[in-house]
């Protein structure tokens, strides 16, 4: 999958469906999951066995609704601020590298 920011390509990301781990137990590099539905509830992750800091960007309609920087292995519950659709991880510094915001446009290419 491709992560793109109007014409500006962000990311090359391994897209892991509905039913995954994550970066559980995986080397850290970029990932978009899906949510079974947009709610809060199924937008929620933790961070237990991740193996560094991770940034969290929750997208919904390719717009960007919440984001959380740096958040460290072993954090329970990591809400987002609206449901989402999509759900990126990344290696941390990656919303500061591209100056992610939220209500920004994001697009996720397969």
């Amino acid at each position: 999958m491709i992560i793109k920011q109007g014409r500006k390509k962000l990311s090359d990301a391994k897209f892991l469906g509905k039913f995954t781990l994550g970066l559980m137990f995986r080397k850290i590099e970029t990932v978009v999951l899906e949510t079974l539905s947009p709610t809060i509830s199924n937008s929620t992750l933790h961070t237990c066995f991740v193996r560094g800091p991770i940034d969290i960007i929750w997208v919904k309609d390719k717009k960007i609704v919440s984001l959380h920087r740096k958040v460290l292995p072993f954090k329970f519950k990591i809400a987002p601020k609206s449901p989402a659709k999509y759900i990126i991880e990344a290696k941390s510094g990656f919303i500061k590298k591209h100056k992610l915001k939220n209500g920004q446009n994001i697009s996720i290419l397969s």
